[in-house]
């Protein structure tokens, strides 16, 4: 790819990042816009699915006939809220150190930008009269930034991702290829009891004291998980938020925790809220009087094992070898995407992360990508665009 391109991959992160995208609220719209006019300038065509008010996916397309699989560059345009701590302008989009600085940059404007412009460089190629044998499509999502992951959903359900696609999510991966993600799922348990005087706590139901029950029990349940994964690890239950009671004189009718629980298989999201379940019975009836429902504050999210000996796979890890010189193996991560959501509803074993940037710089104050790094994602996403669309 020419630097012209690999420069530019640096100035429309620069751009893309300077529009807040943050979620919640969920304003994906103004980089919506942008992104359409960028395609559009380019001769690209672009539709656009709604998936709320006011937000909607993207989809773009070059090459090949409708019915054969897709290179799909499945990437999210939303981004968590700035937040605080922060001791640069979190979208200002500087570059000092060989790094741009700013909400987005790695998680991930950077990764969405190098799809991009590998887009516009497979168009210059057809431009040119190089006939496209496959198609190559960007996916811009909303809402993956929340426990629903709207965006991808909607796109599974238009049929923009197909089972038998190629799927890469540029999510920050350090530019190594990862094919396997863990099972993430959110609940609520909301215990009841019975209020009573603190003088007369016998008189009542403790709502706080079977919460807490839970909370240890799920600490030792995890503790005592031996099975690993390979490219996984272990099995995590983090309880996240607590909230109850209502007096300091009143024994605590009420009580509501959240909990985090990252799995490896065979665990499924049912053997995981079924965990949740006994453990929450077996806390209330340690304590007389009280109940305890289970609710799912998330989308179904299962493990994700793609794979990694596909010839999806075999593709990108050769163009990581001539394009940067990585020697690149399959790794797994502890959180979720796009792709991970798109391969658990369609089948789809070839839903694949690599992008630029560290997942360690996301979500935290001073969040950066290295120019570096940003350019070589773009050299690698143009020549795999190039190298799939060709059929070679």
């Amino acid at each position: 790819m020419d630097n012209e391109f690999l420069d530019e991959t640096v100035a429309l992160t620069q751009e893309l990042v300077r529009i807040r995208s943050e979620n919640p609220p969920g304003n994906e719209a103004a980089v919506a816009d942008r992104v359409e006019g960028y395609l559009r300038d380019l001769g690209i065509g672009v539709e656009r699915d709604a998936v709320e008010e006011g937000r909607d996916n993207l989809i773009a397309e070059l090459g090949g006939r409708g019915d054969k699989p897709a290179l799909v560059f499945l990437n999210h345009m939303d981004t968590v809220p700035a937040g605080e701590g922060w001791t640069r302008d979190p979208f200002a989009a500087e570059i000092s150190g060989g790094k741009m600085w700013g909400r987005g940059t790695c998680d991930m404007k950077g990764g969405l930008a190098a799809g991009l412009v590998a887009l516009k460089w497979l168009k210059l190629k057809a431009d040119r009269g190089t006939r496209l044998q496959r198609p190559v499509r960007c996916c811009l999502v909303v809402d993956e930034e929340c426990a629903w992951m709207r965006g991808v959903s909607t796109a599974v359900e238009r049929g923009r991702i197909k089972n038998e696609d190629l799927v890469l999510s540029c999510e920050p991966t350090s530019l190594e290829l990862k094919s396997a993600q863990k099972g993430a799922m959110w609940y609520e348990a909301v215990f009841s009891g019975k209020s009573a005087h603190a003088a007369a706590p016998e008189n009542g139901a403790d709502a706080i004291r079977a919460a807490a029950k839970m909370v240890l029990s799920l600490q030792e349940v995890s503790s005592k998980m031996d099975s690993s994964h390979p490219l996984l690890g272990k099995t995590t239950i983090v309880t996240s938020v607590i909230g109850g009671g209502s007096k300091t004189n009143i024994v605590a009718d009420a009580c509501r925790i959240e909990v985090d629980v990252r799995f490896i298989p065979p665990l499924g999201v049912s053997d995981v809220r079924k965990l949740l379940e006994n453990t929450a019975d077996e806390a209330c009836r340690g304590v007389p009087g009280t109940s305890a429902t289970i609710g799912v504050l998330s989308v179904d999210r299962p493990p994700i094992l793609s794979d990694s000996q596909s010839e999806g796979a075999k593709i990108i890890g050769e163009i990581l070898r001539e394009t940067i010189g990585v020697n690149s193996g399959s790794g797994g991560v502890s959180y979720y995407s796009d792709a991970g959501l798109a391969a658990a509803r369609t089948g789809n074993r070839q839903c694949f992360l690599l992008g630029p940037g560290d997942i360690a710089q996301a979500h935290g104050p001073d969040e950066f990508v290295e120019i570096g790094e940003l350019k070589k994602a773009a050299a690698v996403f143009g020549r795999l665009a190039e190298r799939f669309a060709l059929g070679k």
